[in-house]
């Protein structure tokens, strides 16, 4: 296990796409920031600033900070990890490990743990990006709002749910292009179908799509979250990521390759 894991880390300090992603990653970032600001700008004048001024708020690090989660980041997890997971499949190398008495198991459980890491990686790098970003642009470091710590967290577990969910998704499929067109376009299809059963419903307590990944981390990354909301994003994260995992492991065990 040791050596495959070894291998697997290997390969992903040496992975070109692991570096490109994350360079777009930061790259995605600053675009993000930079309109904010030219909006900023063009709020000073005094025809902009009537129509939409009272709309937006000067971001500081804490508040881009928490806003990484709801940036472009999970298409580009899902993106890298799809390529990484799927690549000894599609080059034909996974035959190689198996002949030098490898389990499947093995195998497995190397892969998710180098691609847990890659995606936590890429995650920390990117909110601490996202940190820097709102002092050098803004200037302002800013204030927590109510639980912050607590929900920045929560939204750590939800990304790394995501994470958890492509690998799934890759170990499947095996396929490089399949795999990363049903980790993007999986989840909005399960969003979409929540806003259906949202309109079925027509309950104003109750909304399917605030327990669904994507609907939690909208609520996580106001400015204040209420504590049982946190609570909840913790719970939907964690159980995500076990069941994308063992879903994984299933289907993993009962593939011919």
């Amino acid at each position: 296990m040791m050596n495959l894991l070894r291998l697997e880390f290997r390969r992903l300090f040496r992975a070109k796409s692991f570096y490109i992603c994350l360079a777009i990653s930061l790259v995605m970032i600053i675009i993000s920031a930079a309109t904010t600001k030219m909006l900023l700008n063009m709020a000073s004048s005094e025809e902009f600033g009537e129509a939409f001024g009272s709309m937006l708020q000067t971001p500081t690090s804490f508040s881009l900070l928490k806003s990484t989660a709801s940036s472009s980041l999970t298409m580009v997890l899902a993106i890298f990890l799809s390529i990484f997971v799927t690549e000894d499949y599609t080059a034909d190398t996974i035959k190689n490990i198996y002949a030098k008495g490898h389990s499947r198991d093995s195998v497995f459980g190397a892969k998710i743990i180098s691609a847990m890491a890659a995606g936590l990686i890429m995650i920390l790098v990117s909110a601490l990006f996202s940190f820097a970003a709102g002092k050098v642009m803004f200037g302002e470091v800013g204030t927590m709002g109510e639980n912050y710590i607590g929900s920045v967290l929560a939204e750590l577990v939800i990304l790394l749910a995501y994470a958890a969910l492509y690998f799934a998704i890759a170990i499947a499929f095996k396929k490089t292009g399949a795999s990363i067109a049903v980790s993007i376009l999986g989840p909005l299809l399960v969003g979409l179908l929540l806003s259906l059963g949202n309109a079925a419903l027509k309950s104003d307590k109750i909304s399917l799509t605030d327990y669904w990944l994507d609907g939690r981390l909208t609520i996580l990354t106001q400015a204040n979250v209420e504590g049982k909301e946190v609570l909840i994003g913790f719970i939907i994260g964690v159980v995500v990521l076990l069941v994308a995992g063992a879903v994984g492991f299933v289907v993993n065990r009962s593939s011919e390759q």
